[in-house]
C-alpha cells in the first residue's frame, strides 16, 4: 500500500511538473521576463509615467563637434606628382580636427580661410580619434592646374536628415527621435554634434522598400519656419533634446502610459508614423523578445501586417526610425533598424532603454 502511494504521489508531483514546464515554457516564448523579477534590471523608473506618444516626421539638422575627415584623396601637384598629405601624415578617416597651429577650427569654412590666408607652409594639426588628441604636421601642395592648396582630404562640419519623434515628456519637455544613433555614412562612426535642431518637415515621396535595398521617406525641412527643439545629444539610442516651449502645440494633447519591458508580449502592437504627412496607427505584430539586462538598440523584432502601410511604403524604410511602438494601449518601444532582406520586419528598442539614457545623463 506504501509503495502504491509513493507511486501516485510521484505520478501526481510529475503532472504538476510537466504542466509548469508547458506553462512557463509557453509564456517564456511569449515574454522572456516572466520568471525575472523587475528590480534585478536597474533602469530609470516609469511606473505610472505618462508621455506624448510621437509619430511626426521631422527633419533633422546636426553641426558636428569639430571638422570630420569623410575621405581621403590625392592631388596632382605643379610637380605632377600625385600625392595626399594628409595621408602621408597619418591622417584617417573618421578623425576629427580640433584646432590648426592652436586655432580652434568649428567649421570647415574655418580651415579654408586660414589656410588660403596663410599659404604653403608646415601647418600642425590637432586631431581626436578615438577619444585621444594627435598632432600631425601636414604641408598642403598646390595643384597643378589652379593656385589651391590642397591637403588632400574630405572634410564635413554638418549633417541633415529626415527621422520620427518617438516622444515628448511634457512634464519636462524633453523628447526622443530616430531610435538609434546617428553615424556618419561615409565613415559609420557615430557623429558627435556640438549643436542640432528639430524642425518640421515635408514629405514629397516614398522609395519603396524592397530585399537587400531599404526604401525611404523622401522629403524636405521647412526652414523657413521655426525650429521645434534643439538637439542636445546624440546616443546610440537616438537623439534628444528639448522642444521650445511655442511648439509644444505642434504635438498631440493626448498622453500614453510607459510600458516597462516586463509587460511586452509576442503578438498585435501598433506603431503611430507620419509617412502619408498625416499621423496615423498601423498595424504590427511583435515577433521576437530578446533577454536583456543592459541596453541595446535591438530589443525585439516586428513585423508590419498593415496592409495600408505595406502598400505606402511595403515595410518599414528609411525615415521611420523612431515611430513609436505601442501595445496594450501603452508606450513599449521604438522602431530602430530594417531587415535588409525582409523590409516588412525590422528592430525596435525598449523605451526603457531610451528613458535610461536620457535622464541617466541628465542626471
Amino acid at each position: 500500500m506504501k509503495g502504491f502511494a509513493k507511486r501516485v504521489l510521484f505520478f501526481i508531483f510529475f503532472i504538476a511538473i510537466l504542466l509548469a514546464a508547458v506553462y512557463y515554457g509557453y509564456d517564456l516564448k511569449t515574454n522572456p521576463y516572466v520568471l525575472t523579477k523587475v528590480e534585478d534590471n536597474e533602469v530609470i523608473e516609469t511606473e505610472g509615467k505618462y508621455i506624448i506618444p510621437g509619430g511626426q516626421t521631422i527633419g533633422v539638422e546636426l553641426k558636428t563637434e569639430g571638422v570630420l575627415v569623410v575621405g581621403l584623396a590625392d592631388i596632382i601637384s605643379t610637380d605632377k606628382l600625385s600625392v595626399s598629405p594628409a595621408k602621408l601624415a597619418g591622417v584617417q578617416i573618421g578623425d576629427k580636427i580640433i584646432s590648426i597651429d592652436s586655432i580652434p577650427i568649428e567649421g570647415t569654412d574655418d580651415i579654408l580661410n586660414y589656410t588660403v590666408e596663410k599659404g604653403v607652409k608646415n601647418y600642425n594639426f590637432t586631431i581626436e580619434r578615438e577619444g585621444k588628441l594627435l598632432n600631425f604636421n601636414i604641408s598642403p601642395v598646390q595643384t597643378y592646374d589652379s593656385n589651391e592648396i590642397k591637403f588632400g582630404f574630405w572634410a564635413r562640419d554638418d549633417i541633415a536628415g529626415i527621422g520620427t519623434i518617438t516622444f515628448v515628456d511634457p512634464e519636462t519637455g524633453k523628447f526622443s527621435a530616430i531610435g538609434h544613433g546617428i553615424s556618419d555614412s561615409d565613415t559609420g562612426s557615430l557623429i558627435d554634434i556640438e549643436s542640432g535642431t528639430i524642425s518640421r518637415a515635408n514629405i514629397t515621396n516614398i522609395k519603396l522598400g524592397k530585399k537587400g535595398e531599404p526604401g525611404e521617406i523622401i522629403g524636405y525641412i521647412l526652414k523657413n519656419e521655426d525650429s521645434l527643439g534643439t538637439v542636445a545629444n546624440n546616443t546610440n539610442f537616438g537623439i534628444y533634446g528639448n522642444i521650445n516651449n511655442k511648439s509644444m502645440g505642434f504635438f498631440s494633447k493626448d498622453l500614453i502610459e510607459v510600458g516597462k519591458k516586463e509587460e511586452i508580449k509576442i503578438g498585435p502592437a501598433e506603431i503611430y508614423s507620419c509617412v502619408n504627412n498625416e499621423i496615423k496607427k498601423y498595424d504590427v505584430e511583435i515577433t521576437k523578445i530578446f533577454y536583456q539586462n543592459k541596453p541595446d538598440e535591438k530589443s525585439f523584432v516586428i513585423k508590419i501586417v498593415d496592409n495600408e502601410l505595406l502598400e505606402l511604403t511595403n515595410g518599414i524604410i528609411q525615415g521611420m526610425s523612431g515611430c513609436p511602438v505601442i501595445q496594450n494601449n501603452k508606450i513599449v518601444g521604438a522602431v530602430t533598424h530594417v531587415f535588409m532582406n525582409d523590409p516588412t520586419k525590422g528592430y525596435g528598442i525598449y523605451i526603457e532603454w531610451i528613458f535610461d539614457q536620457i535622464y541617466d545623463e541628465a542626471e
